[in-house]
């Protein structure tokens, strides 16, 4: 696609996607370089047609993602990815799934959500997914970068995905959204905003008691349990970093003395904060 017509009246138009937040964007990174400028308020499908990537995302530490596999990064994670040889990445950023039939596919995935062992692995890219991939970059590389467009190819991968994956696959690759709802989809886009369970339950605009029923329905604990899961999560992918000090996940998490925070490692790692730190760095 080296001329694309009517080029002013494509990018002139107000569903033109100059201002990218969801949708797929492909880019080149060179060996050495990092990617990790990726919006926490959305899930992102990374496809690599070339190269070899290292990520980070949470406690899952240096996972090899290689040519012609696909990984997700949920929202509200933290993460970081290197790329280890040139690469060629597609990613596709999404927030809810557009079409019911993708919804009720995840929402029937839930009762074996517990019979699944994750472990954050890559799933391969395979025909016909690589060409559905080959053309989609075809349209950006060609100027083609309608809203429309993006819809309709987000709607066409999980339709590929149901199609030509087994379900233990699908499972493997979505496991981190399968089965979430409205109000869990809230909790994730909103938690890391809050400093305590109480400005939580205000944003929800539910009364305590139903707030509490409800995450213990939909997270199997309490708001309070999963939040200080959360933290410690951050916090050992924080320790990963072997610049970082301990004072510096002090600040960072707000704690307001070294008792406190010693107290937490205990608590939630066993270990003390420096313990935790070589740790991490050993892996």
């Amino acid at each position: 696609m080296e001329n694309l017509f009517y080029l002013e009246e494509h990018t002139s138009c107000y569903r033109y996607k100059s201002d990218f937040q969801t949708g797929f964007k492909y880019s080149k990174v060179k060996a050495g370089n990092t990617i990790d400028k990726m919006s926490t308020s959305f899930n992102h499908l990374l496809f690599l047609r070339n190269g070899l990537l290292t990520i980070n995302c949470n406690e899952y530490a240096d996972r090899i993602i290689k040519k012609d596999e696909c990984i997700l990064i949920p929202k509200a994670a933290k993460m970081s990815c290197k790329a280890l040889q040139d690469a060629e990445l597609l990613v596709m950023t999404f927030d809810v799934m557009q079409n019911v039939c993708d919804k009720v596919m995840l929402h029937s995935y839930r009762p074996f959500y517990t019979q699944i062992t994750y472990n954050f692995t890559p799933t391969s890219i395979r025909h016909p997914l690589t060409s559905f991939i080959d053309l989609l970059v075809t349209y950006l590389n060609g100027g083609i970068d309608c809203e429309h467009l993006h819809e309709i190819k987000e709607k066409e991968f999980f339709l590929v995905l149901r199609r030509c994956y087994s379900k233990e696959e699908i499972m493997n690759l979505l496991y981190p959204i399968i089965g979430i709802s409205d109000f869990k989809s809230f909790v994730l886009e909103k938690y890391g905003t809050v400093d305590n369970v109480s400005e939580l339950v205000d944003l929800s605009g539910m009364g305590r008691t139903a707030f509490d029923c409800k995450f213990r329905e939909v997270f199997g604990m309490s708001a309070r349990q999963w939040m200080l899961k959360q933290i410690a999560t951050h916090i050992r992918y924080k320790a990963m970093d072997p610049e970082v000090t301990i004072k510096d996940i002090m600040n960072e998490f707000k704690f307001n003395s070294a008792t406190h925070f010693n107290r937490f490692c205990k608590q939630q790692f066993d270990c003390t904060p420096g313990d935790l730190l070589r740790k991490s760095r050993a892996k």
